[in-house]
């Protein structure tokens, strides 16, 4: 389970920023709550609110970005070549990533910083038994490990400035860092711009009946009308989608048509794209991080794929959700608690990116903050002008 993220000069982000999942001592919608042990107690779901380029994306940003110096194509770039590096303006010092999360119940710190150039420092700790023990560290071409120190430090000596040392110790199955990497690669979910014809959603109904009869299912209960689909052209660079929708006549008789996937609204298919990843995400305990997550959805449905992750009865596994979003209907006290509403604000000299929870407001029992945040008590609304603020 995915315990906190932060980073540091990345984008419109100068300072530390930190984005937290551990619950507060808020006693609302306590049911909501995930247990990964006696101590600690999680938030299922967490909503970034902001202006347009306030920076909120960039947090999520950040997260691909770590995910991708770990397991993408930054991952594989060869000794000599540029880090995806993107410093605030024109700051010419390291950015700095960390992920702190629960793996097969014990707790790990993994973090390091980068330029174009090269890796500065690197380090991953757990808490086995619930005490911290470092598993490596590194400080420009200086390593420390704890086991297994000889192969490691000859390692070490093979992984070049502008390589991970978790990548490195990955390609030699070193089971040290193991779990550490496979978190990252198995628990980071991004549904990030996703055409129907490349989404996960098609790979599962192509896989089998029972993820079919799953999505299938979920479209029938976001009304859209949706009987059956199918998949063809699968071995092709383009899979041609079809939808069967049904139509009862006035005398009970039953038809059915069927579309091409890019004839269908641009709700439909952003819904199709995305519940097969949902639904995965799910199933395997992962962390799902969306942008603007309302994007082309009816807030219904908008307020079905978030219920998803916080009905523990639907969510079993203990999936989480991170995502950007302007939908103040979802600003409901009956629908979130108050650590699981955060904004992202740009300073108007420094034009830097800060985060914060609506916790820190301490908003009264009942207190309406949809109002509040259109009236700008929260900040991280956009200035139109005049007052440029929301009237009741």
């Amino acid at each position: 389970m995915f315990i906190q993220f932060s980073t540091q000069n990345h984008r419109s982000i100068k300072e530390n920023a930190v984005i937290s999942f551990a619950a507060s001592k808020d006693k609302s919608l306590e049911s909501y709550l995930l247990h990964p042990d006696e101590k600690k107690t999680l938030l299922p779901a967490i909503a970034l609110y902001g202006a347009n380029a306030a920076g909120k994306s960039n947090m999520l940003h950040a997260l691909m970005t770590m995910k991708d110096m770990v397991i993408g194509e930054a991952s594989k770039i060869a000794k000599g070549q540029k880090l995806p590096w993107e410093p605030f303006g024109d700051t010419r010092t390291p950015t700095s990533f960390e992920t702190v999360f629960i793996y097969h119940g014990v707790r790990y710190a993994y973090g390091y910083s980068f330029d174009a150039k090269k890796i500065y420092t690197e380090y991953l700790y757990h808490w086995p038994n619930g005490r911290e023990a470092l598993i490596f560290s590194r400080e420009g071409d200086k390593y420390e490990f704890r086991e297994n120190v000889n192969e490691q430090i000859t390692l070490s000596n093979r992984t070049p400035d502008n390589k991970l040392y978790l990548v490195s110790s990955n390609d030699w199955n070193l089971p040290q860092t193991e779990n550490a990497y496979k978190w990252i690669l198995e628990k980071l979910t991004f549904l990030m711009e996703q055409t129907p014809s490349a989404s996960e959603t098609v790979a599962q109904i192509v896989s089998g009946d029972e993820k079919k009869a799953r999505i299938l299912k979920e479209l029938l209960l976001a009304y859209l009308g949706i009987s059956d689909v199918t998949v063809k052209n699968i071995s092709g660079k383009v899979p041609v989608i079809t939808t069967t929708h049904r139509v009862i006549g006035e005398d009970g008789s039953v038809d059915h048509f069927q579309l091409l996937m890019d004839q269908e609204s641009s709700g439909t298919q952003r819904f199709f794209a995305r519940i097969g990843g949902w639904l995965q995400a799910l199933k395997d305990g992962a962390l799902l991080i969306v942008d603007e997550i309302e994007d082309s959805l009816h807030p219904l449905l908008t307020k079905r794929l978030i219920e998803m992750v916080q009905d523990s009865t639907i969510n079993t596994n203990g999936a989480q959700l991170l995502f950007t979003t302007h939908d103040a209907m979802l600003l409901d006290l009956t629908f979130f608690r108050r650590d699981q509403i955060w904004f992202a604000e740009k300073d108007e000299k420094t034009c830097a990116t800060e985060l914060y929870s609506l916790a820190t407001f301490s908003p009264r029992k009942g207190e309406n903050i949809r109002k509040g945040y259109l009236q700008g008590r929260f900040g991280a609304i956009p200035f139109i002008g005049g007052d440029g603020l929301w009237q009741e």
